[in-house]
């Protein structure tokens, strides 16, 4: 679909100002883009869904790159969660389809408050972590490990597909208690399982027509440029501002995908 060059700029614009607040306080995005491009710009919710998948797809590459050379991925864990996931994703991007607008629309919306509720969990849970505690790469697997990973990649890969947000506070949540990395791994693990997880969902949505080329080029100038921009104002910022914007934020972006 087409739109006007006044609209790509707006939504450059936007998703830039959304960049820096993601940037700000280390999310994907997905949820956040859902609300607005659903909930501002109008896009009917299966779109709405794809699109913001396929950006988060672009945004998670980035991140994992990064966090790549700085040591902080689990590669093993994350592969399986991922490769997980990526069966997951493809599940509930399917059965999304079979799914009425107006049930997608509030079932997105509510999943992205449940999401605040778990990066609450998240907070509190790391808060007790410790930043040095890590796991060893070449350490024999054992049987639950693998279950485990399987088991989180799954159930968060259905639940990205089909709702079409970013499943990072569950899979943080599931790498902290269930894995105990550090939190350093758990957040560039995250970033690495998650590039397979909203691929597979984006492919699959987008064989269905329900991925938006020019709102997808739009958001990822927007995302790209501004979670450059707010990252440098992580380090700046007060641990209690930090805390309110992890938690405000999906509340928010329910909200626009509910009631806009």
């Amino acid at each position: 679909m087409g739109i006007a060059p006044s609209t790509l700029l707006a939504i450059v614009l936007s998703t830039f100002l959304i960049g820096i607040i993601l940037g700000f306080i280390g999310g994907g995005g997905a949820g956040v883009l859902l609300g607005l491009l659903s909930g501002v710009f109008d896009l009917p919710i299966g779109q709405a869904i794809g699109t913001a998948l396929a950006a988060m797809c672009v945004v998670t590459v980035s991140g994992a790159i990064s966090h790549f050379r700085e040591g902080n991925v689990a590669w093993r864990i994350g592969l399986i969660v991922g490769a997980s996931g990526v069966a997951g994703a493809a599940i509930g991007a399917t059965l999304s389809q079979h799914v009425s607008d107006v049930v997608l629309q509030i079932g997105a919306g509510l999943a992205l408050w449940a999401l605040a509720i778990l990066v609450w969990c998240r907070i509190c849970y790391s808060s007790r972590a410790s930043l040095s505690h890590t796991v060893e790469q070449d350490r024999t697997f054992e049987a639950r490990d693998a279950g485990a990973s399987v088991a989180l990649g799954l159930s968060g890969g259905v639940s990205a597909g089909f709702f079409g947000v970013g499943m990072a506070p569950y899979l943080q949540l599931g790498f902290l208690s269930l894995h105990r990395l550090s939190l350093r791994q758990t957040i560039g693990t995250t970033m690495w399982a998650l590039v397979f997880i909203s691929a597979s969902a984006a492919v699959v949505l987008a064989r269905h027509g329900d991925v938006s080329s020019p709102h997808l080029v739009g958001s990822v100038i927007g995302l790209s440029l501004g979670s450059y921009c707010g990252a440098k104002l992580t380090a700046r910022a007060p641990v209690r501002v930090l805390r309110i914007a992890v938690v405000v934020v999906p509340i928010v972006a329910g909200a626009m995908v509910i009631f806009l």
